[in-house]
């Protein structure tokens, strides 16, 4: 593949070429891509800004929540026609099998799964169009909204900051932080997270989270990531933090890790503690039953119309 120069018409082999070389024009990258690949943002008719190479050309919104609004008030035959290319799009560059979770759409910022629901009638529908599933394809059981608030739950002994539950026992589990007693035992585990710890652990503790990732197939369990915050408002949560991350990244790794192990892991946000002594019950008790649900997009939708 090459790239040509467009103020000179030079050609070279490698975009980081033709980038080193944009500068010996005396302009910025954005100046010469803003001049030459005018983009529009399909909602306020505005240029694009440019950040970077790949968003520039891969994103036709510059805020959150633009693309939803569009598809509000463009016509419905162009708005699916558009969802769904940017659906094969993504299984396509990230070589997926399966189609994305709610939590890998809208991280990524592509739409939710009630947009496709909308206007394919349902997500697998769209998934179908582009050859292939839904990673997490069943429904939430009716059960699961029962009151499980007095099972008895196993806390691991490393636990620093432990959850309250009407019933509890520290126990050393060999996965997660949370767990429960032999007669509700369906080999699923809960790890919960505040925003620091998540943050970092899909970060610089990576590669130790995938061994314990490993170790949870390897055993046959699964393990649910529950979040004690909303997904929402991570930014918020970020700027108030000692430690500042790179959000992007952050949710770059969680989707790589679910693309690896979504067989044996998905990540949820409860939306706060509270929550999530809520939720772990539930979850640890409906175990298998849940392995191949989009517990973070049911759950979300639960809370969001309470």
């Amino acid at each position: 593949m090459s790239f040509k120069c467009k103020e000179c018409n030079q050609g070279f082999e490698s975009l980081r070429s033709l980038h080193a070389h944009i500068k010996k024009h005396k302009m910025f990258l954005g100046d010469y891509y803003v001049k030459h690949y005018a983009r529009k943002n399909k909602l306020t008719g505005e240029l694009l800004p440019f950040k970077n190479y790949d968003e520039y050309f891969g994103k036709d919104f510059s805020q959150p929540g633009q693309l939803a609004e569009w598809c509000e008030k463009a016509d419905g035959k162009e708005v699916k026609e558009y969802i769904g290319k940017l659906l094969n799009q993504r299984i396509t560059e990230k070589d997926l099998n399966y189609g994305p979770t709610e939590l890998e759409m809208l991280s990524a910022g592509l739409p939710s799964i009630d947009l496709y629901k909308k206007y394919f009638g349902s997500y697998t529908y769209a998934c179908e169009a582009c050859d292939v599933k839904p990673l997490l394809d069943r429904k939430l059981p009716k059960s699961f909204f029962d009151d499980y608030s007095n099972t008895k739950i196993l806390i691991d002994t490393r636990e620093q900051q432990p959850l309250s539950f009407n019933t509890s026992e520290s126990y050393k589990l060999d996965i997660g932080d949370y767990g429960v007693t032999s007669e509700n035992y369906d080999y699923t585990y809960v790890d919960r997270k505040s925003f620091g710890d998540f943050c970092s652990t899909v970060t610089v503790g990576y590669s130790r989270f995938c061994k314990e990732l490993e170790r949870c197939k390897a055993l046959g369990c699964y393990l649910f990531v529950v979040m004690e915050f909303p997904f929402e408002e991570i930014q918020e949560y970020n700027y108030k933090s000692y430690k500042k991350y790179k959000i992007d990244y952050v949710f770059h790794n969680v989707r790589e890790m679910q693309k690896q192990y979504g067989d044996c892991c998905q990540f949820v946000f409860s939306g706060s503690r509270e929550m999530s002594e809520l939720i772990i019950p539930k979850i640890l008790v409906m175990g298998k039953q849940v392995w191949k649900t989009d517990v973070n997009y049911f759950w979300s939708k639960h809370t969001k119309e309470k």
